[in-house]
């Protein structure tokens, strides 16, 4: 049982992922196969972007947020643990503080998903995701 949570939870994940960086490849470059990390700029081909939390909190209150999950490269990600001074300047310059505000007040909302939450979390996201790359192409 806890493996198949598990795996609709990747799932969710994956479909999140996916539209994540399509959405933000295309409104930074107009192409779904580029994009440029929110936090130093530089662009990158779509496959080596990461979807990076704005908060870091993993309490599962900020995990799906469109608003505060944004494409990163790897190394603002992961090495740069999300630079999160650079990511805050690029939160509050496209974001109302009450939007942002918000976000840094839930990182420690406890949300307990269920396994059918977290496959029509999966399924909105594969949706959007496809819709995507039906105007836009797949991403190369």
């Amino acid at each position: 049982m806890a493996s198949e949570y598990k795996r609709a939870k990747n799932r969710a994940w994956k479909w999140f992922s996916l539209y994540i960086r399509a959405r933000d490849c295309i409104k930074t470059t107009g192409s779904i196969s580029r994009g440029k990390c929110v936090t130093c700029g530089k662009e990158f081909n779509f496959k080596d972007l990461q979807a990076g939390h704005f908060v870091q909190g993993r309490n599962n209150a900020v995990l799906f947020n469109e608003l505060g999950v944004h494409s990163q490269c790897r190394f603002c990600n992961l090495w740069g643990r999300g630079r999160l001074d650079l990511y805050a300047k690029y939160m509050y310059d496209n974001y109302e503080k009450e939007v942002v505000d918000g976000l840094i007040a839930n990182k420690w909302s406890l949300v307990r998903f269920k396994e059918s939450d977290l496959n029509k979390i999966g399924d909105k996201y594969k949706k959007k995701y496809k819709e995507l790359v039906e105007k836009y192409g797949e991403p190369e």
